[in-house]
This record gives structure tokens, sequence and C-alpha cells, in this order.
């Protein structure tokens, strides 16, 4: 055997050795980084709901109120649009939504307005025209503001409705953790409450 290739053979595999005993060490420390940026990661942007923003932000206990409107603008939108035939469809969205104890309410409120359109055999239709969003810091409280729309034969009549949801976030999730509408085209925000006292 010649003694010069057998020499070069092993320098060849040394040097080989050595290289990739660095490149693991290398994706050993990358991935090492990674696993700490994936667990000390607060913030991320996600993008849900029709309408939101494709820059909303969100962090594990808080929403940019971007987001938050496009959520509750489709939150109202689902109220709004139930029908005997799409009733469990509406319920289905509404629950990745609402707190459980509101769903549950909701929930029973959907079905027993779905019964009795099906009873009366109504055929109508109902959609919400968004008009206004605010958003109250101080009650912490988002108010949708537009009409609700019936149709049915020959007629489109339209009313005034606010909407108010009391909202948190949790897990990046927005929760809504408590619905309640009224006819009208005031929401009964701070300041309006303040005008309620004097």
């Amino acid at each position: 055997m010649d003694i010069s290739t057998r020499t070069g053979t092993i320098a060849d595999l040394q040097a080989a050795n050595k290289f990739y005993r660095y490149s693991n060490l290398g994706l050993v420390g990358a991935l090492l980084v990674a696993v700490i940026y994936i667990f000390t990661q607060d913030k991320i942007v996600l993008q849900q709901i029709p309408g939101m923003s494709t820059n909303a932000e969100y962090s594990k206990n808080a929403m940019d109120v971007g987001a938050q409107r496009a959520i509750v603008l489709a939150v109202t939108n689902n109220l709004v649009q139930v029908n005997p035939s799409n009733a469990s469809y509406q319920k289905l969205f509404l629950q990745a939504f609402l707190a459980p104890a509101v769903y549950t309410k909701v929930s029973a409120e959907i079905d027993a307005k779905a019964k009795l359109l099906a009873d009366q055999r109504e055929l109508g239709s109902y959609y919400f025209v968004f008009r206004s969003h605010q958003y109250d810091p101080k009650l912490n409280k988002h108010f949708v503001l537009g009409e609700v729309h019936t149709v049915n034969a020959a007629k489109d009549s339209a009313e005034p409705w606010v909407f108010e949801y009391p909202v948190h976030v949790d897990n990046y999730r927005l929760v809504v953790d408590d619905i309640a509408s009224y006819k009208g085209d005031k929401a009964h925000n701070s300041s309006w409450m303040e005008g309620q006292k004097q």
C-alpha cells in the first residue's frame, strides 16, 4: 500500500470530520437561538377576519383596536343575519368569539328565532348596514351603530340599532364578554352616561 495515499486519505477524513463537527455545532446554536426566540416571543401578527388590516397586531393579552373592530363587525353581521337555513352556521361562527356563558344565551336565542321564523314560514332575510364604530376605553366597550334591514316580499324596512360589546383578549383571541343591543342611533357610552346623570 502507498503510504502517501493512506496519509492523504486520513488527513481528508480528519478535515471532513472537523467540518461536520463545526457545522453541527453551528446548527445546534442556530436551533437554540430559534427555540429561545419562540419561547420568549410575545407579539405576533395574525389575519383572521375579512376587513381586518393586514398589519393587525396581537399579543397574548392585547389586540389593536382596528383588529377588534373587524371582529365585532363580523359578530354583529352574524347576529343579525340569522334565518332557519343558516342558524347552525351562525352559531358555529359566533362560538369562536363569544365567552361560554354569552354563547349559551345567544345560541338559545338563535334557535328560538330560527324556530319562530320556520313556524311562520318567513322567507325574508335580515342584514346589517354598518354606519359607525366607536370604542370607549373608559368602559372597554365597542359600539357598532347601523341599520337592521328586514327584507320580505316587496319591502325592505330598516331600523337603526346599536350593538355594544364589552371585550377582553385572552391567549391571542378576542372574547366578547356580553352583548347588548337596542334600537336607536345613540351609543350608551361614557359621555352618554354622563349626560344621563345631569
